[in-house]
C-alpha cells in the first residue's frame, strides 16, 4: 500500500526541480478542487482553460478570504 511516507520519500528522492514540479501540480490539482467545488454545475477538466478559470477565481474569491484569516 502506498503511504504517506512512501510518497515523502519518493519526493525526497526528486532533483530540486522535479519536486517544484510536482508540488506546483499538486497545487493546481487542489485548485481545480476548491473551484469545482464552488461551481458544482461546471464540468471541470484538467485542462488549460480550466486551470486559467480556477486559478483567476482562485485569486478574487479565495486569496482575500484566506488574508482576512490571516489578520
Amino acid at each position: 500500500m502506498y503511504s504517506d511516507q512512501h510518497y515523502q520519500n519518493e519526493k525526497n528522492m526528486m532533483s530540486k526541480q522535479e519536486r517544484m514540479n510536482q508540488e506546483r501540480f499538486e497545487q493546481l490539482i487542489n485548485i481545480l478542487i476548491i473551484y469545482k467545488q464552488e461551481n458544482q454545475t461546471e464540468d471541470v477538466y484538467l485542462s488549460e482553460k480550466c486551470i486559467n478559470q480556477a486559478i483567476k477565481y482562485y485569486q478574487t474569491k479565495m486569496s482575500p478570504m484566506l488574508n482576512n484569516l490571516n489578520k
